[in-house]
């Protein structure tokens, strides 16, 4: 049985830096919209380039929902799971 090729992910994070005025401009029609300065952002570049922008979640966001995942699960069983996930590919 052969593998396929993994899939390569063209999500790249970037970091944007707003001027100072288009900032307190995004922020005034967030407020007025009821949406976080974030969500706003979000807003507007899905409105022109559709559903398929997103931001991605902190480093930190991630480690708590992986953390989040291992609750309730007994200690023996959760060893299991982090060392099958980190164990090398043979």
């Amino acid at each position: 049985m052969t593998r396929a090729a993994p899939a390569h992910d063209t999500t790249v994070a970037r970091t944007i830096r707003f001027p100072a005025g288009l900032r307190d401009r995004i922020a005034a029609d967030a407020e007025r919209c009821g949406r976080s300065f974030e969500g706003q952002v979000i807003a507007l570049l899905r409105r022109h380039y559709g559903e398929d922008v997103d931001i991605a979640p902190s480093a930190s966001e991630i480690l708590a929902l992986a953390s989040a995942s291992l609750a309730g699960i007994a200690p023996a069983e959760a060893r299991s799971v982090v060392r099958k996930l980190t164990e090398r590919e043979r």
